[in-house]
């Protein structure tokens, strides 16, 4: 799990992470590298000194390579399999299609490699090889066994550390014997992933460190090392210390040795018990061995990071997106192979749709990507919150209604693409989480992009600790948007608020609700809120008490220039009171921009809504930035409708850019 603003995609990575062990890694797969899906293969990619390591192998040999098996296929047992090395100029860092030449090469392995299981799959060398410094590696393999091993994918290492785009490898793959001289190689940039190893006599590493989900941790957790041995000969019982040692929100330092004999290859499981993580932050961990003759000890230490999560318990709790994530703060991912929650700031629009998202407030909005550049239905991603201490039942009765009230966004775009939106909880602290209630994107009416209020009721689970998440599911159609999220609960009253609702209109805001059975309900005051939190009553409006419908209406004629956020707090004859959900407007003295028609033919006509009289700037752009056309006017207080001729614009897309009051409003037009 990780902080969703601290999220970033990784697509190529080189790490040289201990001396005797070099990594080589890319996320992307071929099923066309190491042995290829046809009768025959053969293969030549470079390896860089920089990528490798100046001196690294150049004393102590390369005794062993792995590949990084992404997926198993038929016939993973590949014999006839032959890989050759060689040093080459560091200048040299590409290939040209061409024949390939045994020449200066060195046979270090002939055999069998079994790509079994998924993960490292890989060969001891028979000639281990000793690298030139400053040289660059240059690795061949052949599979000459006359079997189609279809099925079968590795993750490649794309290009180079310094040209994602090099054609660091040619290879062949085919119905024929491949032979040196004569067998023609394609360039590429896939080559294979690939781990270069020499082992030590004696050789201790931590190779992993188990992580805890983010959560409020009000018991003592364990923690456990992976301690392996990398080296030649056994370790002795007791022979290896590990400390585990962690700073930060909370501290603790121990020390445990191996109980076990541990054989070259195999592993231990060392357990840390009885570790306080109480204290809300976060906990830097630290995992290292000591033993006696250790060859490398660039292997011997493993860094962590656990979060133990804040515990909220004062209410409204109020997620705007904004900056600091107070709630929502932390992501993961649930099914698939990546996670597709960001932050948007602006407005946001994909290729397929012409009218974009805006934030429902403020100036960013949670944004699930389920419109991504690869295909991603059936991935599932979690955002999930910090621990909410939900409130205990009132004495005397009634007891609380606690809500979650958030916007989500519908739209039309791929509406046979049913993603959706789901809001879950759990309550043994994010091992389990269950489903409370979804919500489908699509929205085959929907003209424009639109906001929809939902609230979910939990007071089921009143009384407890809890977290919730917002599990996005993907199908490949469109993003969804989710904003202004409010938690929060009331004591239940006789009076139902059949609606609630809140607008702008010119430059006051209207607040209109309605109820229904009203029996002793004495009046409504209506309070006003500048950052969601912390309200004030404006006014007050005395109840119809009536049992059938009534409608309501409060103007507030002052609003404050930003953000301005409203409830109602419903009051009864006995002071009891329950408060309906948070409606939000914005008062930020900017003009809100439509275009009709769009797309156009002829003319079109500019809608602003202005709470300024001023003069503007009205400029249409092709997509390269040229502008086509330009006009200033005047703007009063309210919708103004400026007429924008487009007969003499060309068929395409263009911009509609407004400049007034120090900002710019943009608008994709499009010409039939």
């Amino acid at each position: 799990m990780k902080k969703l603003y601290n999220l970033f995609f990784l697509s190529f990575l080189c790490l040289a992470v201990k001396a005797q062990t070099v990594n080589i890694f890319g996320l992307s797969t071929s099923g066309n590298i190491v042995v290829g899906g046809s009768s025959y293969h053969a293969s030549e990619s470079i390896y860089t000194n920089n990528e490798i390591g100046n001196t690294t192998f150049t004393v102590d040999a390369i005794e062993k390579i792995n590949f990084f098996l992404q997926t198993e296929g038929l016939s993973p047992a590949i014999s006839n399999f032959r890989i050759r090395m060689k040093n080459i100029p560091s200048t040299t860092t590409t290939f040209t299609s061409g024949t390939y030449s045994l020449t200066g090469y060195t046979t270090v392995f002939n055999g069998t490699l079994n790509a079994t299981p998924v993960g490292l799959v890989g060969v001891t060398l028979s000639t281990p090889f000793v690298r030139t410094a400053g040289t660059n590696l240059q690795v061949l393999i052949e599979r000459t066994d006359n079997v189609a091993h279809t099925g079968i994918v590795f993750y490649s290492a794309i290009g180079n550390a310094a040209d994602a785009a090099a054609t660091s490898t040619r290879r062949f793959n085919g119905t024929a014997l491949p032979t040196a001289g004569t067998t023609s190689l394609t360039a590429s940039a896939f080559r294979p992933a690939i781990q270069f190893i020499h082992q030590f006599p004696i050789d201790a590493a931590v190779t992993d460190l188990s992580s805890l989900n983010v959560t409020c941790f009000d018991a003592p957790q364990t923690l456990s090392v992976e301690l392996t041995n990398t080296g030649l000969n056994d370790i002795a019982a007791g022979a290896a210390a590990v400390t585990l040692a962690i700073t930060g929100a909370n501290s603790s330092t121990s020390t445990l040795p191996n109980a076990n004999v541990i054989a070259p290859g195999a592993s231990e499981i060392i357990n840390f018990s009885g570790i306080n993580l109480s204290n809300a932050g976060d906990n830097d961990e630290a995992a290292y061995v000591n033993l006696t003759g250790d060859g490398s000890t660039l292997n011997d230490t493993l860094f962590n990071l656990t979060t133990t999560a804040t515990t909220l318990s004062t209410y409204p709790i109020v997620e705007d997106a904004e900056t600091t994530l107070p709630v929502f703060s932390w992501v993961g991912v649930v099914a698939g192979d990546a996670q597709l929650w960001t932050l948007q700031t602006g407005k946001y629009a994909n290729l397929d749709q012409i009218d974009s998202l805006a934030p429902k407030q403020g100036e960013t909005f949670y944004l699930f990507d389920s419109y991504s550049g690869s295909n991603s239905a059936g991935f599932v991603s979690r955002l999930f919150s910090n621990c909410i201490a939900l409130p205990t039942p009132l004495a005397p009765n009634p007891a609380p209604v606690t809500t979650v009230d958030f916007w989500m966004s519908r739209d039309a775009i791929f509406a046979t693409s049913l993603d959706s939106l789901f809001l879950s909880i759990s309550t043994d602290k994010g091992a389990t989480w269950t489903r409370l209630a979804g919500f489908q994107r699509a929205d085959a009416t929907a003209a424009v992009p639109y906001w929809k209020n939902e609230i979910v009721d939990i007071s089921a689970y009143n009384g407890q600790t809890v977290q919730l998440a917002f599990e996005g599911q993907s199908e490949f159609g469109n993003i969804i948007g989710l904003d202004s999220i409010v938690i929060n609960y009331t004591g239940l009253v006789p009076v139902t608020l059949l609606s609630f609702d809140a607008k702008r209109v010119g430059t006051v805001n209207h607040l209109n609700w309605s109820t229904t059975q009203e029996i002793n309900t004495n009046k409504f005051a209506v309070e006003r809120s500048t950052d969601g939190l912390n309200f004030t009553t404006i006014g007050f409006v005395n109840a119809a008490n009536n049992i059938n419908r009534n409608d309501y209406r409060y103007i507030d004629a002052t609003p404050v220039k930003g953000i301005n956020y409203y409830r109602l707090r419903m009051i009864d004859n006995d002071n009891s009171f329950k408060f309906s959900s948070i409606k939000n407007i914005r008062n930020l003295g900017i003009t809100t921009l439509a275009v009709n028609p769009n797309p156009v033919v002829q003319n079109m006509t500019a809608v602003l809504e202005s709470e300024t009289k001023e003069k503007v700037v009205l400029t249409i752009a092709d997509l390269s930035g040229r502008r086509i056309f330009s006009t200033t006017t005047q703007v009063n207080v309210g919708t103004n409708k400026i007429e924008v001729p487009a007969t003499q614009l060309a068929k395409g897309s263009y911009i509609l850019l407004v400049q007034m009051n120090g900002q710019t409003l943009t608008q994709k037009i499009n010409k039939l």
